[in-house]
C-alpha cells in the first residue's frame, strides 16, 4: 500500500535530517579525489579542484556495485537530476537538471554530440545501457560557451572503455523477472604504443505493462556494439578512433483520444539505429607547449514508428562535427582556441494524410571558442571562456561563462560561476508534421539563459567525512512551448513564450567512511521551476519534483571478496498534464511521490568467476512518473561474469 504524499514528503526531510552528520556525497567523493582529471568542465583536461561549477564523476565501481543495467538508474542518484520515464524498460525517458527541460542537457558519447535531432534534440536515454562504460562525468550549470547548443543545465559525458592498461576479456550473462535476459562479452588489448578495446550487449525483455489495463506487457530490446583504439607512432603524435552502435526496438500502447484519453493496450513499436562514430589526431609541438587536436565525429540516428508490425512514419537526422583545437600551455595557465563546423540534417517519412510530412531539412554553424584556465594565484583558480556561433537559420550568439575556485584550506573549498546558454529551436518544433496533430512553427527564436551558482565543498577526518552544498538559479527567455493550441489549424504547434521562466534550488550531497569496509551517501535537491502562465501567473513547470534524493550504504566483507549495496532514490511530488477526449480541456494532475528500495550483491567466486544478484522496488510501489503509464513492480535478478586474463 502507498504511503500518502504528506507522510512520504515528512518521511524523507525526517531521514535526511538524521543523516547528514554521517553520509555525504556519493559518487564525486567516494575514492575520488579532488585531483581527479576532467575532460568535460573545460576544453582542455583539468583537475576537479579548479573546477568552479558543480561535477560529479560516476565511476566503473559505481555501476558495477549498483549493477545499473541503465544509465538513468545511476542519475537518479546524482544531485540535481530527475528522471522521468513513460511505462517500462525500453519507454521514452527524460532527464531534466535544475528543473530545465529534457533537451537542455548535452550528452556526449566518447565526445560525439549524442542529443537525437530527429527526436526533438532529446537525447534517447532508453536506449544507452552501462555495458562497457568506463566513467561518467557531469558538469552542472550552463556550458553554451564550451559545447554549444542543447548544453543550457548541464553536460553529461558518457566515456567509454578503452584497451589501455588491460589486457582481459570477460563475458557475463544475467537472467530474472519479466523474462529478462542480459549478456555480453567485452575487453581490451595494447601496449604503450597502442591499444583494442570492444564491447557487446544484448539485453531483451518481456516487459510489463505499461497502460493501466489491460494485461499485455511492452516488451524491448537492445544491441550495443562499440570497438575503440588508439596509436602513438612517436612520442609527440596520436591517433585514436572508435565507434559505438546501438540497434533496439521497443513496445509501447497508444493513446486512447475518444473515451479515456489514457494509454490503452496495442500493437505499437518503435525501431531505433543509433551510429556514433569519431576520429582524432594530436600534435605536440614546442616542447609540448602547445597540443594541436583535430577530431571529425558523426552521429546517425533511424527511427521507425510501426503499427501491427507495419511502418507508418519514420524519422531520421545525421551530424557532422569537424574540429580544430590548439592548447596553449602558458606557465601553470593554459588557453585553448578552437574552431568548429557543423552541419545536420534531418529527414521525416510518413503517409501523406491532409498534409505532407515528408520533408528534407538541414542547418549549419560555424563556431569559434576561447577557454582561459588561470591556475597561477596559488588556492585561486578561474575559467573564462567564449564562444561565438554562426548559425545559417538564425542570429548569431554569443555565450560565455566565468567560474572561481577558492581552497580556503586543505579541507574546505568554495566556489562560484556563472554562464549564459542557448538552445537553438528543434527541427520538430520548427517543421515537424503529424497529420491531426501538429504542425511546426518556422518562425521561432532561439531560448537564452543566465544561470549562477554558489557552493562549498567541505571535508573531515582525512575525507572520512565529506560534504557539498550548492545553491542555484536560472532564468530562462523565449522559452518554447512544444504544445501550444493554433486556433487557425485547431492543431497544437510550438511558440516562444513571453515572460521568463525560472529555477531555483538547492543541491546536498554528503560521503561519509566511519569503517573501511562500510560507506554510506546521501543526495537531495530542492527546486523550484516556475514559468508564466497565460495570464502572467507563475505557475510550476511540469514533471520537476520540488524534492528528491537518494540513500545508499555499501559494505564489503570476506577479504573484499564480497559487496552488498542497498539503496533508497526518492521522487517526490510533481505536476503533469492530462488531455482528455475532446471537448474537455486539458487538466494538471498530481503524481505521487514513491521510494524505489534496491539491494544488490556480489561474490568473487575465484579471482576469474564472480556471480552477483539484484533486487529492484523490494516495496512494489505503484507509481507514476509520467501520467497514465505504469511503471514495472518489483524484479530479481541473477547473474555470472567470467574473466579471463587479469
Amino acid at each position: 500500500m502507498s504511503i500518502h504524499s504528506p507522510m512520504r514528503e515528512a518521511l524523507f526531510v525526517l531521514l535526511l535530517a538524521q543523516c547528514v552528520p554521517l553520509f555525504a556525497q556519493g559518487h564525486e567523493d567516494t575514492g575520488d579525489a579532488l585531483d581527479t582529471i576532467l575532460v568535460t568542465a573545460s576544453r582542455s583536461p583539468l583537475a576537479r579542484v579548479n573546477v568552479g561549477s558543480s561535477t560529479t564523476v560516476i565511476s566503473r565501481m559505481d555501476i558495477e556495485r549498483q549493477q545499473a543495467r541503465y544509465v538513468t538508474d545511476l542519475l537518479r542518484k546524482v544531485p540535481g537530476f530527475s528522471v522521468s520515464q513513460a511505462g517500462t524498460f525500453g519507454s521514452q525517458t527524460q532527464v531534466r537538471v535544475r528543473g530545465a527541460e529534457a533537451n537542455h542537457v548535452l550528452v556526449l558519447i566518447d565526445g560525439v554530440r549524442a542529443n537525437d535531432p530527429a527526436s526533438d534534440d532529446d537525447f534517447r536515454w532508453e536506449y544507452l545501457s552501462t555495458s562497457n562504460v568506463e566513467r561518467i562525468e557531469i558538469v552542472r550549470g550552463p556550458q553554451s560557451s564550451l559545447w554549444g547548443s542543447d548544453a543550457v543545465s548541464a553536460v553529461v559525458n558518457v566515456i567509454t572503455r578503452s584497451g589501455k592498461d588491460r589486457n582481459d576479456m570477460g563475458l557475463y550473462i544475467e537472467g530474472g523477472s519479466f523474462n529478462t535476459f542480459n549478456g555480453g562479452l567485452q575487453g581490451g588489448t595494447g601496449s604503450d604504443d597502442w591499444s583494442l578495446g570492444f564491447g557487446l550487449e544484448r539485453l531483451d525483455t518481456d516487459g510489463s505493462n505499461v497502460s493501466r489495463g489491460g494485461d499485455e506487457d511492452d516488451g524491448s530490446d537492445m544491441t550495443t556494439a562499440s570497438f575503440s583504439g588508439d596509436y602513438r607512432p612517436t612520442e609527440n603524435l596520436l591517433f585514436n578512433a572508435g565507434v559505438r552502435i546501438v540497434d533496439a526496438r521497443s513496445q509501447y500502447d497508444p493513446t486512447d483520444f475518444f473515451i479515456s484519453g489514457l494509454p490503452v493496450d496495442g500493437d505499437i513499436a518503435t525501431d531505433t539505429r543509433q551510429t556514433y562514430a569519431q576520429f582524432g589526431a594530436g600534435l605536440n609541438t614546442l616542447d609540448a607547449r602547445v597540443f594541436n587536436q583535430l577530431n571529425f565525429r558523426y552521429l546517425e540516428t533511424n527511427n521507425r514508428s510501426l503499427t501491427d508490425g507495419v511502418e507508418d512514419s519514420s524519422t531520421g537526422s545525421d551530424r557532422v562535427t569537424v574540429s580544430w583545437q590548439s592548447d596553449i600551455r602558458l606557465a601553470e595557465n593554459m588557453l585553448s582556441l578552437a574552431v568548429e563546423h557543423e552541419r545536420t540534417r534531418f529527414q521525416q517519412r510518413g503517409e501523406v494524410s491532409f498534409g505532407d510530412p515528408n520533408q528534407d531539412q538541414e542547418f549549419g554553424v560555424n563556431s569559434a571558442i576561447a577557454d582561459f584556465q588561470g591556475k597561477s594565484f596559488g588556492p585561486l583558480s578561474w575559467l573564462l571562456s567564449a564562444r561565438y556561433d554562426d548559425n545559417s537559420d538564425f542570429d548569431k550568439a554569443f555565450t560565455g561563462r566565468f567560474a572561481l575556485a577558492y581552497e580556503l584550506s586543505e579541507a574546505t573549498r568554495l566556489r562560484t560561476s556563472i554562464g549564459t546558454g542557448q538552445k537553438a529551436p528543434t527541427f520538430i518544433e520548427r517543421f515537424g508534421f503529424f497529420p491531426g496533430q501538429f504542425v511546426g512553427n518556422p518562425d521561432l527564436k532561439p531560448e537564452t539563459s543566465v544561470a549562477y551558482e554558489v557552493g562549498i565543498d567541505q571535508s573531515f577526518l582525512s575525507d572520512e567525512l565529506s560534504l557539498q552544498l550548492t545553491l542555484f538559479r536560472q532564468d530562462l527567455k523565449d522559452e518554447i512551448d512544444g504544445f501550444a493550441f493554433d486556433p487557425d489549424t485547431f492543431l497544437f504547434t510550438a511558440r516562444n513564450k513571453p515572460g521568463r521562466s525560472s529555477r531555483d534550488g538547492v543541491e546536498f550531497a554528503a560521503f561519509s567512511r566511519p569503517a573501511e569496509s562500510l560507506e554510506f551517501s546521501v543526495a537531495y535537491t530542492y527546486t523550484d521551476s516556475t514559468e508564466e502562465d497565460a495570464a502572467g501567473q507563475h505557475v510550476q513547470e511540469l514533471r520537476r519534483p520540488r524534492h528528491s534524493g537518494s540513500l545508499t550504504a555499501n559494505y564489503r566483507f570476506a577479504d573484499d571478496r564480497a559487496n552488498v549495496l542497498l539503496y533508497a532514490d526518492y521522487g517526490g511530488e510533481r505536476d503533469d498534464i492530462f488531455f482528455p477526449p475532446f471537448p474537455e480541456p486539458s487538466q494538471v494532475v498530481t503524481l505521487g511521490s514513491y521510494w524505489l528500495l534496491g539491494l544488490t550483491a556480489a561474490f568473487d567466486v575465484s579471482k576469474n568467476v564472480n556471480v552477483f544478484a539484484r533486487l529492484t522496488n523490494l516495496l512494489d510501489e505503484n507509481y507514476e512518473q509520467v501520467y497514465g503509464y505504469n511503471t514495472p513492480g518489483r524484479a530479481a535478478y541473477l547473474g555470472m561474469r567470467l574473466n579471463f586474463g587479469r
